[in-house]
Formats: C-alpha cells, structure tokens, sequence
C-alpha cells in the first residue's frame, strides 16, 4: 500500500475539466473586438477608444507583404504577425490613459495608440 488515496474517474475528470475551463477564463465573456489593419507598414485606426476597466480583444489584419513584429510596452506584449494574417490579442482591464503600440520591425511608420476612457477625434 502506498499511503496515497485512490484515484477515481471522477477526480480525473475533474481535473480534466478544469484545465479545459481555467485557461479561457481570463478573456471570456463579452470582450470588445477591435480591430486594426497594416497595411504599408501603417496601422489603421492609428488611435482606437476604449472603455476603461473593461477587457478588450484586438484583432489585427497585417494586409503587407512583410511580417511585422507587433509590440507595445505599455500593454505588454510583443506578437508576430505573418504577412496576409489575422492575430487576436487579449487586453486585460485597463484604467483610463493612453498606451502606446507599434511595429517593431517598422517603428518610425508603424505606430498607434490606445486611448481609455477618451473619444477618438
């Protein structure tokens, strides 16, 4: 005997389900899609609004013949993007201010802004 209890089927189910459920729960539910397109190394909108404290998705079209490397300190992330595809990228609740993004591979042209809280012009 090893001292250890015996598992049954339903303990492994369970942890079963709770690595299915778990790992989407950060971003599910009613998350704003917003969407932003490359193209000639440019994003379009170049300012997007945002609610604050509300999770956001933005989705990303990279129309260019180049991969760009899609990077904001700010919201913290860094994200290939190959040429002709589509990313999404969880954006966690944020307070109201501007965060900053660009491209990394073409920083002085590839650049754009998220504004919380504040209408775009």
């Amino acid at each position: 005997m090893t001292g250890y209890p015996k598992r049954t089927g339903w303990t492994a189910l369970l942890g079963i389900g709770l690595m299915v459920i778990l790992p989407g729960t950060a971003f599910s539910g009613t998350s704003e899609n917003v969407t932003l397109t490359l193209q000639n190394h440019r994003f379009t909108p170049a300012k997007i609004s945002v609610l604050p404290d509300k999770k956001f998705v933005i989705v990303l079209e990279n129309k260019d013949n180049h991969p760009e490397e899609f990077e904001s300190y700010d919201l913290e992330f860094e994200i290939l993007v190959l040429p002709h595809k589509t990313i999404r990228v969880p954006i966690r609740p944020l307070p109201k201010g501007t965060y900053s993004f660009f491209g990394d591979f073409h920083p002085k042209t590839a650049r754009g802004v998220v504004l919380v809280g504040t209408p775009s012009p």
